[in-house]
């Protein structure tokens, strides 16, 4: 069933219902992690999806989508349901999620190592991913029966899903049509316009990192809203989710170099990690020449432009205009210096190359 609104349900009625499909549909693969026995696996031996631990691995990264979706779609309510609600909503599924997270990070190392030696298969020396592949397979069985057995983290996820499902009835959505998602689709649109100037500043690996999460909530809003749009929002859909996908595999290339160089004699020593680090900035550098570059697009207007070409896209029948922020006034504009507009449009629009930025210590 796809995470969107219906064009003529109510806006409660058809966030509540994908809300209510994704938290059903993390129960299930939590049942899945519930019922796993989570063995030590031969050191050696490649991920395969048949596999039992590549079946927990697939069962975690749904949970934690579903979680995400559910995330968004707080986000995009936030206004009606309230501040006090919102958070304590959120932070339950956060926290439902970060033992989890674990699994899925030590998992993501390998698939990553295992990239890099076939993108670039002559940059290192024989034999050196495979013995990097071998430590983080023994990572990965060391977290799974970490997590799943001691700490018990399934039944706690499960636990937590089921009481968010409890509380769906709870969820007031007051008001109808483009009136309840537009304070929250203009947050976070304005969070990741933000996010974005700072890591054009500092390309840090937080900076980044943030850029990619509000480029992903505002993908999973923007999929919601897609079932009400008058023409089609397919392309700025696609850009948004291409723009966390690239940002992703950056963030796991840091993650894969700092676990490297954390405990460098466990994964071949100094001398093979140097030219391992080498490919792995290499091809950071090139991820992220592409992020800014589709970022700048995605971000290219200010906060209230955005919000008002997406409001004359939606089919509530309403006419486009200055609706209320998220303080419920009337949206005049960013004031001046609160928002990073023209500078990242200007550098769009005039075809320029991004002016040189600080780089990650």
């Amino acid at each position: 069933m796809a995470f969107q609104l219906k064009a003529k349900e109510p806006v409660r009625d058809g966030i509540l219902r994908n809300v209510r499909a994704q938290i059903e549909k993390a129960i299930i693969h939590i049942g899945a992690l519930n019922s796993a026995k989570a063995k030590p696996h031969s050191a050696g031996a490649n991920r395969k999806p048949q596999t039992a631990e590549g079946a927990e691995n697939e069962a975690v990264h749904e949970v934690r989508k579903c979680f995400k979706r559910v995330r968004a779609a707080l986000r995009l309510v936030r206004e009606d349901l309230g501040d006090d609600f919102y958070h304590e909503e959120n932070w339950s599924i956060r926290d439902a999620a970060r033992p989890l997270n674990l699994i899925r990070d030590a998992d993501v190392l390998i698939q990553t190592a295992d990239n890099l030696s076939q993108q670039f298969p002559c940059a290192v020396e024989p034999g050196a991913f495979a013995k990097i592949h071998e430590a983080l397979v023994r990572n990965r069985e060391t977290v799974i029966c970490r997590v799943l057995n001691a700490q018990k983290a399934a039944a706690v996820a499960h636990d937590a899903a089921s009481r968010a499902l409890a509380r769906l009835p709870d969820w007031q959505i007051a008001r109808e049509g483009w009136a309840a998602l537009e304070a929250g689709l203009r947050r976070v649109y304005r969070t990741g316009h933000r996010a974005l100037a700072l890591a054009a500043e500092t390309s840090s690996m937080e900076n980044l990192h943030e850029v990619r999460k509000q480029a992903k909530y505002l993908w999973h809003q923007l999929q919601l809203v897609e079932g009400v749009w008058t023409g089609t929002g397919k392309e700025l859909i696609d850009q948004t989710h291409k723009l966390s996908t690239l940002l992703g595999e950056d963030h796991d290339l840091a993650v894969l170099r700092q676990t490297l160089a954390a405990d460098p004699l466990s994964f071949g020593g100094h001398r093979v990690l140097k030219a391992v680090f080498a490919v792995i900035d290499g091809r950071r550098e090139e991820l992220e020449k592409e992020a800014f570059a589709l970022g700048f697009e995605i971000y290219d207007d200010p906060s209230k432009i955005f919000i008002t070409r997406i409001r004359a896209a939606l089919s509530f029948g309403e006419k486009p205009g200055g609706g209320p922020n998220e303080e419920g006034q009337p949206d005049e504009g960013p004031a001046e210096g609160t928002e990073p507009g023209p500078a990242i449009e200007g550098r769009h629009r005039q075809g320029q190359t991004p002016p040189a930025r600080k780089r990650r210590s």
